[in-house]
């Protein structure tokens, strides 16, 4: 090794070493206004809650290297922020893990990530929305402010063939957004991030964010990486209305063609925009929706099985029965007894009585 590189290890080493938490992680304002847990105090980072009408939501969040921020997205609402600010020289890399994740880029550009997929934006991108179509979340958010980099630790880049031109290049100049859609590369370097010791996992942060920059420095985006297809923001409320519609009353039964009249859109493009919007078809998202709803009735109410199943449209309690276990791996009344042993301190083996 050269004396130069020898140098640029040992002062990356002293700085990795000795790690300073900052005042402030800028990425917070992604967020909007979220508010610090101090009764969750932690060495190596911070953990933040957000809450609006929609529900509720925590963030946890990491200074990987001066720079460089990790998050990790724990989102139980309809949305986090809005009127998002613009950043200059900054890539923001998000990867889903549950759930669903919307960007609005104005109003003609909504875009969708999947659970594995992984997107990548410039920070001068304005997002004017962020939602979660599912009303749940869970992923990882990184955000890279190249100005930020200390010479020391973009030397060590260097030298491990990272190329922070190439990325900047490609997504900073061209002011984009990029998504994967779901690999085995990108399950590779992220899903250890979900898993790892919680003693362990400052320093494999650090190993796992210089992995994802070399295999972003090799990217070719014109193959690999799609510059998604973006929907109408008119279409997207549209899908909403229709998706409101349809779980008001769980009791009625609507066919493609009813909900192509009623709102005015031919069924082709009801299916097509539905399952950009939430990934899944009017029916199978109806079903999770009932079924979720069952579940809610079974731990809170002391309803009947059948008296649920007409309550959320289901005519025939065996099908009902058939769908939730096959759903939820137990039978309603298994669930039930889960709940009801668990509330008490017992413990369930899972076996039906």
């Amino acid at each position: 090794m050269l004396p130069d590189e020898k140098q640029a290890l040992a002062g990356a080493v002293d700085i990795l070493a000795h790690p300073k938490l900052p005042d402030k992680f800028e990425g917070t304002g992604l967020y909007g206004a979220p508010q610090e847990e101090e009764d969750l105090l932690r060495p190596d980072g911070k953990v933040f809650r957000v809450s609006n009408e929609t529900g509720h939501g925590r963030i946890t969040v990491y200074q990987v290297f001066s720079g460089i921020e990790l998050y990790y997205n724990d989102m139980h609402m309809g949305y986090c922020n809005q009127n998002q600010a613009t950043a200059k020289n900054m890539v923001e890399i998000n990867h889903c893990s549950v759930g669903r994740f919307e960007c609005s880029f104005g109003e003609n550009s909504c875009c969708y990530m999947a659970e594995g997929d992984l997107a990548i934006s410039s920070g001068m991108k304005k997002k004017s929305n962020s939602c979660f179509p599912l009303n749940h979340y869970h992923g990882i958010s990184i955000l890279i402010h190249f100005d930020e980099l200390l010479p020391e630790v973009q030397r060590v880049m260097e030298l491990l063939s990272i190329d922070l031109r190439h990325i900047q290049k490609y997504i900073c100049e061209g002011n984009r957004c990029y998504i994967m859609r779901a690999n085995p590369s990108i399950e590779h370097i992220f899903s250890e991030l979900y898993h790892v010791r919680e003693q362990r996992k400052p320093g494999y942060m650090k190993i796992k964010i210089l992995e994802l920059l070399l295999f972003l420095s090799d990217l070719n985006t014109a193959e690999e990486a799609l510059q998604t297809d973006y929907f109408n923001q008119n279409q997207v409320a549209l899908i909403k209305a229709v998706a409101s519609y349809i779980t008001e009353d769980l009791t009625a039964h609507h066919t493609i063609g009813q909900l192509s009249q009623t709102f005015e859109i031919s069924a082709t493009a009801l299916k097509k925009c539905f399952r950009g919007v939430y990934g899944t078809s009017v029916y199978s998202y109806l079903r999770t929706y009932r079924l979720q709803a069952a579940k809610k009735l079974l731990a809170e109410t002391e309803l009947s099985v059948t008296e649920i199943a007409s309550r959320i449209g289901y005519e025939n309690p065996n099908k009902f029965t058939s769908a939730f276990k096959e759903m939820f791996g137990h039978s309603p009344t298994g669930f039930r007894k889960s709940v009801r042993l668990d509330r008490s301190g017992a413990v369930w083996s899972g076996e039906e009585i």
